[in-house]
C-alpha cells in the first residue's frame, strides 16, 4: 500500500473514532433519567453498574483521545492488550444485570454497546 493511501486510511480511521467518541457524549447525555433509576436500584445492591460503565468509559475514551490526537501511539501493543482486556461483558454482575433487564434501560444499553464498538474500533486501528 502506498504511503499516501495509508495516511488517508489512518486519517479516515481517526475521524471515525472521533465521530463515535462524540456520539458517545451525546448518547450519555440522553441516559440521565435511566442513570438516575439505576442509581436508586443500586442502593440495595453490592455492586455498581454505573461504576463499571464509568471505568470502561474513562479507559476507552482515553485511548480514543490518544488515537485521535497523535500520529503514532506510544506502546500500541500494550494499548491493544489493555483494550482486549476491557470487556464489559466479562464482568459477571454486569452481564447478569444487562440480560435480566432486557427491556429496561435501552439508552444505557445502547451507550454500552457503542462504547464496546469504540473499543473494537481502536483495536482495529492499532492493528
Amino acid at each position: 500500500m502506498e504511503t499516501r493511501e495509508l495516511n488517508e486510511n489512518t486519517k479516515a480511521a481517526k475521524e471515525y473514532i472521533d465521530r463515535i467518541s462524540k456520539q458517545l457524549l451525546t448518547d450519555y447525555q440522553h441516559t440521565k433519567e435511566e442513570r438516575h433509576k439505576i442509581a436508586l436500584w443500586e442502593d440495595s445492591q453490592e455492586f455498581s453498574i454505573l461504576g463499571v460503565i464509568e471505568i470502561f468509559t474513562d479507559d476507552i475514551r482515553g485511548y480514543a483521545a490518544q488515537a485521535i490526537a497523535n500520529d503514532t501511539l506510544e506502546n500500541p501493543q500494550q494499548i491493544a492488550e489493555n483494550l482486549q482486556g476491557l470487556k464489559i461483558f466479562d464482568v459477571p454482575y454486569f452481564t447478569n444485570w444487562y440480560f435480566s433487564h432486557e427491556s429496561d434501560y435501552p439508552q444505557i444499553k445502547r451507550y454500552v454497546e457503542t462504547l464496546n464498538y469504540l473499543r473494537l474500533l481502536i483495536i482495529e486501528y492499532i492493528n
